[in-house]
């Protein structure tokens, strides 16, 4: 999973909002989108009991060997709990999307400590079935108006070459490509592919 101070944070729910102030209640649904097949999506912040789920659902992209770097499933549940407890203290912000009370992505800031404490990392996943249908630009608008909000400089990412759905989001976004890892991914079947990094410079 993504891993990555810590500000106690509250959704201000009339505005779809967070602050610096009280604590996010994590019993209220964040965001109702619409997706472009009319379905209804919700988004709601990362609770320790999502995570059976939410490891379901980022399996089945690790099984797929496309777009994320992990070429191994996720097993240790303790591990992961522990992922987890360690990301909130650190501030990090998760929100997962359901369709049907089922989770089928998410995406994430972390944010980064001492000298680039002015920095979060971006990272999002959207599981076979879900994708194309605005998701991905929804959760990527939402993540950069929350870490403009927060007060953060920079949001930072690295996406595979050949996924070019994501890199048409992130540059639609302003995101722009900084350094690039070339052949950095090697594919079960021999081929390779470069790693690119990406920000968006919230403050010029």
């Amino acid at each position: 999973m993504y891993k990555k101070v810590y500000y106690t944070i509250t959704e201000n729910i009339k505005e779809n909002s967070i602050t610096r102030k009280g604590r996010l209640n994590l019993n209220m649904v964040y965001k109702t989108v619409k997706l472009k097949d009319g379905r209804t999506a919700t988004l709601d912040w990362l609770k320790e009991s999502d995570l059976p789920e939410l490891v379901e659902a980022l399996n089945s992209v690790i099984r797929e060997e496309k777009y994320l770097l992990m070429d191994n499933e996720i097993t240790d549940m303790e591990e992961e709990r522990r992922w987890f407890e360690r990301g909130t203290k650190e501030g990090m912000l998760y929100l997962v999307a359901r369709v049907d009370d089922k989770i089928f992505g998410g995406a994430s800031i972390h944010p980064q400590t001492n000298k680039r404490s002015h920095v979060a990392e971006f990272g999002i996943f959207i599981r076979d079935g879900y994708r194309n249908l605005g998701l991905g630009t929804t959760l990527t608008n939402i993540f950069t108006e929350i870490a403009r909000e927060r007060g953060f400089e920079i949001l930072q990412l690295s996406v595979n070459a050949t996924n070019k759905r994501a890199l048409h989001v992130y540059k639609k976004y302003g995101y722009r490509e900084c350094g690039r890892f070339t052949r950095d991914i090697k594919f079960a079947d021999g081929t390779y592919t470069d790693r690119i990094l990406m920000e968006l410079l919230l403050k010029q």
